[in-house]
This record gives structure tokens, C-alpha cells and sequence, in this order.
């Protein structure tokens, strides 16, 4: 009898949201694999950003994709060692990291071009919410932060959405419930002359400017 060369297809891991399952989701992630989790805003898919077969899965998942993914970090110290924070990144930073805000600055480092898809920028982000952040901390202060989706279509803002989206083509998915919100963070870039806003989200244009003024009529003081 010949034996069938398929390969078996692993089922999706359904995790807690507590220490363990944290736990185990980061071992998933270090170890090559990928893993939907809860964030401050809707369900991410994560793996590691250095990784470049990883990410080259993470992108197959999603389907066609023409943007990078962005990453989230353990903290704004984290962000200043992967891309370039000048005053006024550090000031959004600071009033709204942890939170809904991804900046899109100039690398510090090079990373996998099945990430940055050959641009000189990244996205980064410190996201609020014990779970997510703790997953970050635990695989080493980076993560992809991409949303769990398909390309083109609604985010998934719960575990259950996860699993009926994406099924068993990712790894694990940890179950926080219900997410916060239903839309994505809202994305800045920061060029050399002018600050950018690419999409909008929980933190509105207006507080973006008035983040900025303040800055600047900060110094203009000194």
C-alpha cells in the first residue's frame, strides 16, 4: 500500500490570555511560527520581524499585500534602536505610547525585505493592554503588528473571527475576547519636512497637531 505524501495539516491552538498562554504563544513566535493575539485595538498577527520565512508565511496568510508590516515594540527605548525618533516622534511617543498610534520613521537597522518590502521606513508602535505588550517583552521587544485578516478585508476582533478567518493557517491564536475597538491605530509618518497622517484612527488629527505645537512652543520658550 502506498502511504500518502500530504502533509497533515496542524490544528490552530486556542490559548488563554494569562501568563501561560503568553508564554507559550512567544515560544510559538521564537520558534518560527505565527500567532494571532488581542492588542489595544483589533486582533494582530505576530511573528518575528527577523525572521524572514516567517514573515514570508505571515504574508501568504494575509494574501496580496503591497504594504510592510509594521512592528510593535516593548517600548519606546526599543522603537529608538530600530528607527530614527527625532523630537518630534519622541513627542508623540510620549504622550501616546502605550496606545492606538503607529509611526512610520526611517530604519535604524535592515531588516528582512519580505518586511519592509525594500523601503527605508518601518512602522512601529508600543501597544497598550497587558497582553500584547507582555507577548512583545516575552520575544525579545519586537513583534509583527499587522491585523488579523485577510488583505482587503475587516480585521478580526476576536478569537473565534480568527479562527473561522484564518483557521488552522497560522500556528495559535490567544483568546482575549472581544477587542476594544474595531478599527486599526491610527499611522503617522514622520518625514523630514512635514508629518503625515496616512490613516486615521483613535488618536484624531487634532491631537497629533496639538501634540506638535506644544513641542514647538516648547523650544521656542528655551
Amino acid at each position: 500500500m502506498v502511504q500518502s505524501r500530504r502533509k497533515k495539516c496542524t490544528a490552530l491552538q486556542i490559548l488563554s490570555a494569562d501568563s501561560k498562554g503568553i508564554r507559550n504563544a512567544a515560544k510559538i513566535v521564537t520558534d518560527g511560527g505565527i500567532v494571532a493575539y488581542p492588542t489595544d485595538t483589533v486582533y494582530g498577527l505576530g511573528c518575528d520581524p527577523c525572521n524572514s520565512r516567517a514573515v514570508k508565511r505571515a504574508m501568504a496568510v494575509k494574501g496580496k499585500r503591497k504594504k510592510p508590516f509594521p512592528i510593535l515594540v516593548a517600548s519606546p527605548a526599543v522603537a529608538g534602536r530600530i528607527a530614527i525618533m527625532d523630537r518630534r516622534a519622541k513627542a508623540l511617543a510620549s504622550r501616546f505610547w502605550p496606545g492606538p498610534l503607529t509611526l512610520v520613521l526611517r530604519s535604524r537597522v535592515r531588516f528582512p525585505n519580505s518586511l519592509t518590502l525594500g523601503q527605508a521606513t518601518i512602522a512601529v508602535r508600543c501597544p497598550n493592554g497587558q497582553v500584547a505588550l507582555g507577548l512583545v517583552k516575552r520575544c525579545g521587544g519586537l513583534l509583527t503588528g499587522t491585523s488579523a485578516n485577510l488583505t482587503g478585508r475587516p480585521p478580526c476582533t476576536s478569537a473565534r473571527m480568527v479562527t473561522r478567518i484564518l483557521g488552522d493557517r497560522i500556528d495559535a491564536v490567544v483568546d482575549g475576547g472581544r477587542s476594544p475597538r474595531r478599527i486599526g491605530s491610527t499611522i503617522v509618518r514622520i518625514d523630514p519636512e512635514r508629518v503625515v497622517i496616512l490613516r486615521k484612527g483613535p488618536v484624531r488629527e487634532e491631537q497629533v497637531t496639538q501634540t506638535l505645537r506644544g513641542r514647538t512652543e516648547s523650544r521656542e520658550k528655551k
